[in-house]
C-alpha cells in the first residue's frame, strides 16, 4: 500500500497564491511529488477561502477521516494580536 500524503498551503507572493502539494511513498521505497498552482488572489481571506473549500472537497471525495494526517488544511493566518482569524468557520478540521 502506498503512502500518500496531501498538503494545501496558502503563501503571499505580492499577491495569495493557493498551492496544492501531494507526495507520494512507494512500497519500493521510493517518493514522488509534485505541486500545483490553483490559483491567484487579491487578499488572504479570499485565497484561504478558495484553498480551503479545494482540500475539504478532496477530503470529502477521498473519503479519508476528520483528522486524517494525510491531508493538511491551508492554515488561517492569526492577526498580530493573537486572535482568531476573521471567518472562524472556515478553520482547519479538528485532529480527533
Amino acid at each position: 500500500m502506498e503512502d500518500r500524503e496531501i498538503e494545501y498551503r496558502v503563501r503571499p507572493v505580492t499577491r495569495f497564491i493557493v498551492t496544492r502539494f501531494e507526495s507520494v511513498g512507494h512500497p519500493n521505497g521510493r517518493e514522488s511529488g509534485g505541486c500545483d498552482s490553483k490559483g491567484e488572489f487579491d487578499n488572504f481571506d479570499t485565497a484561504y477561502q478558495v484553498g480551503y473549500a479545494l482540500c475539504r472537497d478532496e477530503h470529502q471525495r477521498l473519503g479519508w477521516p476528520i483528522g486524517d494526517q494525510r491531508i493538511k488544511y491551508p492554515e488561517p493566518l492569526l492577526p498580530r494580536d493573537g486572535a482568531a482569524a476573521s471567518e472562524p468557520n472556515l478553520m482547519p478540521m479538528p485532529v480527533a
